[in-house]
């Protein structure tokens, strides 16, 4: 199970960065790692938010999601995965 109301960081899944999880949401950065966008940009959802270099919360620029959270486990690794 995954903590819902902090900021988390894991790997993304593809090995190529890091993916913020939010309220259940997982977010990728923008160009730059303060700047985060919903991991379902390309489906049209707008969400944003926006971090300090030290993975704090700054403002939630867009909170609306237009799709459910995905459904995430941590196995005994620690890392995140989807289902």
């Amino acid at each position: 199970m995954v903590l819902q109301d902090v900021l988390e960081f894991a790997p993304s899944n593809r090995g190529k960065g890091i993916t913020l999880i939010y309220k259940g949401y997982t977010y990728a950065h923008f160009h730059s790692k303060t700047r985060w966008y919903c991991s379902k940009k390309a489906k049209g959802c707008k969400a944003r938010l926006h971090t300090t270099d030290e993975g704090e919360l700054v403002a939630v620029v867009e909170s609306y999601h237009n799709h459910p959270p995905p459904r995430l486990f941590r196995d005994s690794d620690g890392r995140v995965h989807r289902l």
